[in-house]
């Protein structure tokens, strides 16, 4: 019974809040948001502006009910300037970034100070992810990054987020809980294999050989970390230019077509691991390229954009919008 009421304690409390603090693209924060209480430092203050009152009391001190009277009073002044600290700040949908499933994507949150007011020492954490610290200037806006994890192919939706601040003198904390209306996709896991999704299918014996025998010479660019050591230029190396990779595209040959039906006998969720690996493969050599999918088919193109337009449509694939 102890471990299930705390439980049941938790989700009426996260039912609660989702009534009074529904989910939208813009937020503004105002008394009805705003939580403030002492932190473990404020209530150390209090406690010793008590001793000081009592210790005045009892020794008939004037300058030491004196000081305890103003330390209340710095602490009434705190409680203001902290929750002003918060108040008025919009907090706007940022977009998101997509990223693999069994990885972790990220959303991004616009901030928005008021014309007259900063926002001195802010935190955002979400109930996924690390702590983001910024301060906005009167009349500015930040967008802010926080990572999510991405357990399962398709669409996400963001966890809750707490902005706080303890600004000016870490006395108190103010807070509230915001949700955003936003989304965040998680593509495919790629996963390679012997199987060739193309022209052929499985026919199609160490196509990525094959390929890089065809491929021509299209010029160098820095390594990054994943990058072949295949495709270092190490003459180039040698003459101390640094580490080179060589460019490499396909001649035109009109375009692949990465075709579901060519991957007969895997289950759904490898098919799409498997599609998404050669999407990879063929973006990183330039090659044109098209999906067939039972639900339509994406037409040739090529370059990071198309390739993102296809790693949608098979994160997509089958699962609700």
């Amino acid at each position: 019974m102890s471990r299930r009421r705390p439980h049941a304690l938790q989700q009426r409390w996260q039912a609660w809040q989702a009534r009074r603090f529904p989910a939208r693209t813009e937020q503004q924060l105002n008394q009805r948001r705003i939580f403030i209480l002492p932190t473990r430092l404020g209530g150390l203050f209090l406690g010793v502006a008590l001793l000081i009152f009592l210790g005045g009391i009892n020794y008939e001190n004037n300058l030491m009910l004196g000081l305890a009277f103003l330390l209340v009073s710095l602490f009434v002044v705190a409680i203001v300037h902290t929750y002003r600290n918060l108040a008025g700040l919009t907090l706007r949908n940022g977009g998101s970034q997509s990223g693999f499933a069994h990885a972790s994507g990220a959303f991004g949150v616009q901030l928005q100070a008021g014309d007259r007011r900063a926002h001195w020492s802010l935190e955002l954490v979400s109930t996924a992810g690390a702590p983001v610290t910024l301060s906005l200037p009167a009349g500015s806006q930040q967008t802010a990054w926080l990572p999510m994890a991405l357990p399962r192919r398709g669409w996400h939706p963001v966890p809750r987020l707490r902005v706080s601040s303890r600004y000016p003198l870490g006395l108190l904390q103010a807070w509230s809980w915001i949700r955003l209306e936003q989304r965040c996709l998680a593509w495919p896991q790629p996963l390679a294999g012997s199987d060739y999704p193309g022209a052929g299918g499985g026919q199609r014996e160490d196509a990525t050989q094959r390929a890089d025998a065809n491929e021509l010479f299209a010029g160098h660019r820095r390594y990054r970390e994943g990058d072949r050591l295949r495709d270092v230029d190490w003459r180039a190396y040698a003459r101390g230019r640094g580490l080179l990779v060589m460019e490499r595209e396909a001649p035109d040959s009109g375009g692949e077509w990465l075709d579901w039906d060519a991957l007969a006998g895997l289950d759904t969720e490898l098919r799409l691991s498997r599609l998404a690996h050669w999407v990879l493969v063929l973006r990183d050599r330039g090659q044109r390229f098209g999906l067939r999918l039972p639900d339509g088919e994406l037409p040739l193109g090529q370059g990071p954009q198309h390739a993102e337009a296809a790693l949608t449509r098979l994160a997509e694939f089958g699962a609700p919008s």
